[in-house]
């Protein structure tokens, strides 16, 4: 095991002079003058002052303990959190912060009387809450914030428990914090009124709610820059509920998309062509691998964005650039919705260039697709054929997803030939995995057969010629 070199917040306990180093890693963070580096290599993050080493969390570690709770600062407290933030960023401070709140919060007053799994928190008998400064709750509140801005979707389970904890040690926040959310989103945006729309949104329970009465294009594109520029200009947070009332019930021609408010809004303003840069310009907005769209069941969850992307992907080719960023970005281990969406346009379309693109970008990023029968008498073209090649070719200078690199690293393959092998899968069914494909080129029409042999081929350094 490597020796560490660097100093931890336990070393500041047993040494005065690594504690003079760590007054001075405060020091500089507050003044901004702090450059986190990687220490051994490019992790862990840390600083490096008066010629130490620091572990990075263990300076927001440090600055919190040195806080009395009786005279605890949760403005300083919060102020030092956002600058460690900035220089770390949230995913690497959050564990300390939640730690640093579970001492001070739970772990004297709580005890858990559920199961691992599924924790019920009953205060203990005799504990006086009391004891425990507004500032405290006040700070805690931040954190449980910052996890619904900065974290992804499964952190607000634990938003939702330091919530709990503060409300059970009778502060009346969390509930203020929830019906009017934190004060700082503009007026203007925490409530929006035009002719024919309302709406609000609140960045403490992260919900937005959009109600429109008019059936108009005016009125459409009001709500898209509404959320345009809540997105973009305030730290609203990634993971979100998109309620939507209107009075046209028009949904997407996807098989197995959830008939709730967020596509129907979609749906609606994509009939607009006017729209359409609008509604693109909410989907790059939206985009985050690992959010959520909130007010969705689990088996339909979708990435912000995710209504909006097939929208204008079905309304009009121009958007596929737009649509492959969505189908790399999309987390395909917990989202099948995608697949939904390959399935309804290679149906409507056929196997194009495009349709052949997006079912790679799919095939990449999504656990599972389902072979249809009718594919293979789809695909027995010249046309689609040469573009599954082109398609294939292209695969090869992509950036790999998650998915598509686990899938190939398990299988020793090349992570375009995982997904280009699962796209043979979609479309030939199990034959495709039998003897390289030898029954099928022998069934294809003689014009055909020297496209269907590249296509089995093992690599595709033979295949792009054939195919122009």
């Amino acid at each position: 095991m490597r020796q560490r070199n660097w100093l931890i917040y336990e070393d500041s306990l047993q040494d005065p002079a690594v504690r003079i180093v760590f007054d001075h890693a405060l020091a500089l963070v507050q003044e901004g003058g702090a450059r986190p580096r990687g220490l051994n290599g490019d992790y862990p993050l840390g600083f490096v002052v008066d010629g130490k080493k620091l572990l990075g969390v263990s300076v927001l570690e440090y600055a919190l303990e040195r806080m009395p709770i009786a005279e605890f600062n949760a403005e300083a407290a919060q102020a030092f959190a956002e600058q460690m933030r900035a220089a770390l960023g949230w995913d690497e401070i959050d564990f300390t912060l939640h730690t640093w709140i579970e001492k001070q919060l739970c772990t004297p007053y709580f005890e858990n009387q559920g199961s691992d799994w599924n924790k019920v928190w009953v205060r203990k008998p005799q504990t006086d809450p009391k004891a425990v400064p507004d500032a405290v709750f006040r700070f805690a509140c931040y954190v449980a914030l910052c996890d619904l801005k900065f974290g992804p979707s499964y952190a607000s389970v634990k938003a939702n428990e330091i919530f709990d904890w503060v409300t059970q040690l009778g502060s009346d926040l969390p509930a203020r914090l929830k019906k009017h959310g934190t004060g700082e989103l503009p007026a203007e945006l925490a409530e929006y009124r035009a002719p024919g729309l309302t709406a609000t949104a609140n960045d403490a329970l992260a919900v937005i709610r959009i109600t429109i009465t008019q059936e108009q294009e005016q009125v459409y594109g009001q709500a898209l820059d509404y959320l345009v520029r809540l997105l973009t200009t305030t730290s609203f947070p990634r993971s979100y509920a998109l309620e939507f009332r209107g009075p046209t019930k028009t949904y997407l021609p996807i098989k197995g998309l959830p008939k709730k408010g967020v596509h129907q809004l979609f749906a609606c303003a994509a009939a607009y062509p006017a729209l359409h840069a609008s509604i693109a310009a909410y989907a790059r907005a939206a985009m985050r691998e690992f959010c959520w769209y909130q007010n969705l069941d689990d088996e339909d969850c979708a990435m912000p964005g995710s209504f909006a992307v097939f929208a204008l992907a079905l309304a009009d080719e121009s958007h596929a650039a737009l649509t492959l960023e969505y189908l790399r970005t999309v987390d395909g281990e917990h989202q099948s919705m995608h697949g939904r969406f390959v399935e309804a346009y290679v149906e409507a379309h056929g196997f194009t260039a495009t349709a052949l693109a997006y079912l790679i970008a799919c095939a990449g990023n999504l656990q599972e697709l389902p072979h249809r029968k009718h594919y293979a008498a789809l695909m027995a073209n010249q046309a689609s054929l040469e573009c599954l090649l082109q398609a294939r070719t292209r695969a090869q200078h992509d950036a790999p997803v998650a998915i598509a690199a686990l899938r190939a690293s398990l299988a020793g393959d090349a992570v375009d030939e995982a997904a280009f092998r699962a796209v043979r899968e979609v479309i030939w069914g199990d034959a495709a995995g039998r003897d390289q494909g030898r029954r099928i080129i022998a069934a294809a029409p003689q014009a055909l057969r020297p496209l269907y042999e590249q296509i089995f081929a093992e690599t595709a350094s033979a295949g792009t010629d054939a195919a122009h």
